[in-house]
């Protein structure tokens, strides 16, 4: 049962550690489900302050706590997935109640570590497939690569290897791929041929109409 006590002590405590430590305790309960609806309201009404605790740890422990909480308002959900990398990426990573709308300007407008985060969703549709191909860094589409839940389309596969042609960990993650695209496959048994290094260009010899060389 989540008492007032309980919340009281969560704001008004003036040590983080000691914060974090009633936040763990109320989150929890929250997650476990059963509150009664007084209950409810006033431990999200306690959420939504401790979410402008300057501290990121407590922020953590609380988006660490309501990862999977189906009922976890939708303020308080977008909210965790804005906020820094740290504390964002249990959010990013597990909640299944973000959609495409909810990740895509994550994508496009947040860090490095965000993306990483939502490339190793559970299931990632192909738009948000795509917007991580084209916005992620190596690392995050290797590991989006590595997803077997993630729906990266045969555009989105051909768009890396045109992008990637020399890097061959991102060629071999795309081989590894289940379910390939003939087309796809076929590109990586058959990389287009390069000159050897120092080699001179052929010399292209086209006869015009004057009979002159050119």
């Amino acid at each position: 049962m989540v008492t007032r006590e309980m919340i009281a002590q969560l704001l008004e405590e003036t040590s983080w550690t000691e914060r974090a430590k009633s936040l763990d305790r109320v989150a929890a309960r929250f997650a476990a489900g059963g509150l009664d609806e007084n209950e409810w309201r006033a431990t999200v009404d306690a959420f939504r302050i401790v979410l402008y605790d300057a501290e990121p740890l407590v922020r953590l422990v609380l988006a660490e706590t309501v990862k999977f909480a189906s009922d976890l308002p939708r303020d308080i959900l977008l909210a965790l997935a804005r906020d820094t990398a740290m504390v964002a990426t249990p959010i990013l990573e597990h909640h299944h109640l973000l959609g495409e709308e909810d990740l895509l300007p994550i994508v496009t407008r947040h860090s490095p570590a965000h993306r990483f985060a939502i490339a190793g969703r559970r299931s990632v549709s192909g738009r948000i497939a795509a917007a991580l191909c084209r916005n992620g860094e190596r690392a995050v589409i290797l590991r989006l690569l590595a997803n077997d839940g993630a729906a990266i389309t045969e555009q989105s596969l051909h768009a890396l290897i045109d992008r990637f042609p020399d890097r061959s960990e991102l060629l071999e993650a795309i081989a590894r791929r289940r379910l390939l695209p003939v087309s796809v496959g076929s590109r990586l048994r058959n990389p287009p041929s390069r000159p050897a290094e120092g080699a001179q260009p052929e010399l292209c010899i086209v006869s015009d109409r004057t009979g002159s060389l050119g």
